[in-house]
């Protein structure tokens, strides 16, 4: 292969890898919007127990945005965001709102209790149903807080720890915490 040859090959060659890479890109790009849309379109319903043993369902919420927040007994920053969502609900009066924490690891059933009582947390804490999984598919770390809106449409997934000051703002979007 002559020089000029190498180099017509290596210019073509590059130019299809960057096609492909342009196109993987909008098919990846096309099927995130497409996930997000199906998710975000439908009803979120499901029952689950308060930690005092009583059966709740969300739509005992609907007419409200619910603060759907996920989180596990072994982690660190989800036993202080349930002090952080404690704050913001004491802080915002609204009543337009609801916060709802569900425990996801069936070993902290025993200590959801203590958790609550010693935070002295006075919003709707509870466990997860068993197929929190498949309603939520995309759910893979805590914490992470679901906002459903008055008809229970996920609208929002907040993923990870935020502090007053960004939960504020955060529900500030639906609801008018001032």
């Amino acid at each position: 292969m002559l020089k000029k040859d190498k180099k017509l090959f290596y210019t073509r060659g590059w130019e299809v890898v960057m096609k492909l890479k342009r196109f993987l890109f909008i098919l990846i790009l096309s099927l995130s919007i497409v996930y997000s849309v199906s998710i975000f379109s439908h009803t979120i319903n499901f029952d689950f127990y308060t930690y005092k043993g009583k059966k709740v369902n969300l739509q005992n919420f609907k007419g409200k945005y619910v603060l759907l927040n996920l989180f596990t007994s072994y982690c660190s920053m989800c036993l202080v965001e349930l002090k952080i969502l404690n704050k913001l609900n004491n802080a915002c009066k609204s009543d337009k709102y609801k916060i709802v924490s569900l425990l996801v690891d069936r070993e902290g059933i025993t200590v959801l209790p203590k958790i609550v009582n010693s935070n002295n947390i006075t919003y709707t804490v509870g466990i997860a149903p068993s197929n929190i999984f498949e309603i939520f598919p995309d759910f893979s770390i805590t914490p992470t807080t679901y906002i459903l809106n008055q008809n229970g449409n996920l609208v929002e997934r907040v993923v990870g720890y935020k502090n007053l000051k960004s939960w504020i703002d955060i529900l500030n979007k639906y609801v008018n915490c001032n």
